[in-house]
């Protein structure tokens, strides 16, 4: 009964309503400088689960969706089927990634904001030089997400590694 309420609290502590949570998430992506949308970028949602352990803030995968941005810079993830037993579940993250581009992880509701579940604007810092983009390139990909379930991102991230010389990711499509 202890562990059924702790979990309950938890899920109550991320109150986040459920159109927040799950989708859809929309947005344009935009560079920073020029104000100009960016076609290609690649949008990967996160969602985690808490994990009842004795360990604090162990969180689990629980789902991944994509979404590529149209020549117009927008992308929306479609909403993500609700499960029948959510009180661990928390809200989704965001990582966009564009080439040329710092990457952007945000999580979809922040403090006080709406971010994602309306059409917003994501604007994106552009690169300088090839070691900016090494550096950037050298952040792992998210622990704990099965690469089939990103593999847009990876596809992305691999080409631009491949242009600077870098090792590439396995997408899971090799087998």
């Amino acid at each position: 009964m202890a562990l059924l309420i702790a979990l309950g609290a938890l899920g109550l502590s991320c109150a986040t309503s459920v159109r927040e949570k799950w989708g859809p998430f929309r947005a344009q992506v935009m560079d920073m400088e020029t104000g100009q949308p960016i076609a290609g970028a690649v949008a990967l949602a996160l969602w985690w689960e808490i994990v009842p352990t004795p360990i604090q803030g162990n969180s689990r995968f629980y789902d991944a969706k994509e979404a590529v941005t149209g020549s117009d810079g927008r992308f929306e993830i479609p909403r993500l089927s609700e499960p029948l037993w959510q009180l661990g579940a928390q809200p989704g993250e965001i990582i966009i990634f564009a080439k040329g581009y710092a990457w952007r992880a945000t999580l979809v509701t922040p403090p006080g904001g709406q971010e994602f579940v309306h059409p917003t604007v994501v604007q994106m810092q552009r690169l300088k030089t090839p070691e900016e983009e090494r550096k950037y390139l050298r952040r792992l990909l998210p622990a704990g997400v099965p690469h089939e379930r990103m593999r847009q991102f990876i596809r992305a991230l691999n080409e631009e590694r491949a242009a600077l010389g870098m090792g590439t990711y396995s997408t899971g499509e090799e087998q």
